[in-house]
């Protein structure tokens, strides 16, 4: 019964935050990520986000590759990449026997390691951020783009959370929607491309175990990829952040409290 029940979550989160990104521009990464959290350690949880990533981007990349703006994929996408480099080798060193604290909670005693509180913290800050007013009315000039680029790019490889700081800076520099979200692709597979065997160098041997989830999680991001593109509308839908942030303070707290 439980894993009925783990199937069926990864499988609604998967379908609808892929369907969700050609509106918003990220969440793939974002949603399941916490699901996974669920389920599996947390660096295993960060290898098989990527994987579904990676593979769901290689598809939409398809999808809409004619729409990327070459000369804003450059500007935001070397930078992205050193990010990511960096991000993903710090990653790589937190160990999960890093504790940092054990908290009381709900009648148990949880332990909270060093990973589990970064991501969790970041997960709480991504999720702040969308609420204060005077962000949303921030734009970034072309000139921003190598500082939002090592930014996304650093904690995609840290922790996955590329999307929402590529959006905050792509999506209030006057791109057009379809061009906005075809660039984010391209740079999420440059991300995914530098993390992913960084990743893999540590994990590699756990994947076996998780490799239904991961092949479920993929093909029903694939279809919420196929019906996004056939909604697709040039206009993005202002509530699905805001959705997106309740969901990651929620299980940003979980984590600090050892929940998740």
């Amino acid at each position: 019964m439980e894993e009925i029940f783990m199937w069926l979550l990864i499988c609604f989160v998967s379908f609808s935050a892929s369907l969700l990104t050609f509106f918003s521009g990220f969440g793939l990464g974002t949603l399941l990520l916490p699901v996974f959290c669920i389920f599996m350690p947390i660096h295993l949880a960060v290898l098989a986000t990527a994987i579904v990533h990676i593979s769901n981007n290689s598809l939409k990349f398809i999808l809409i590759r004619n729409f990327i703006d070459k000369q804003v994929l450059i500007s935001f996408g070397i930078t992205a990449v050193i990010g990511a480099f960096l991000g993903a080798m710090i990653q790589k060193y937190i160990g999960a026997d890093i504790l940092i604290y054990e908290i009381h909670v709900l009648g148990r005693q949880n332990a909270v390691d060093l990973l589990a509180f970064i991501i969790g913290v970041l997960m709480i800050v991504f999720a702040v951020l969308d609420f204060i007013p005077l962000l949303s009315k921030l734009s970034f000039g072309k000139v921003h783009f190598p500082i939002g680029g090592l930014l996304s790019g650093f904690f995609g490889g840290l922790s996955g959370h590329q999307g929402a700081l590529r959006a905050a800076f792509l999506s209030k520099s006057g791109l057009k929607a379809e061009v906005f979200i075809a660039t984010s692709v391209c740079m999420s597979l440059l991300i995914d491309a530098v993390r992913i065997p960084i990743y893999l160098s540590s994990e590699s041997s756990s994947l076996n175990e998780n490799s239904l989830n991961i092949i479920l999680a993929c093909l029903f991001a694939f279809a919420g990829s196929y019906f996004g593109k056939r909604l697709f509308v040039k206009r993005k839908i202002k509530n699905i952040r805001l959705l997106v942030a309740v969901f990651l303070l929620l299980m940003g707290i979980g984590m600090l409290l050892g929940l998740v």
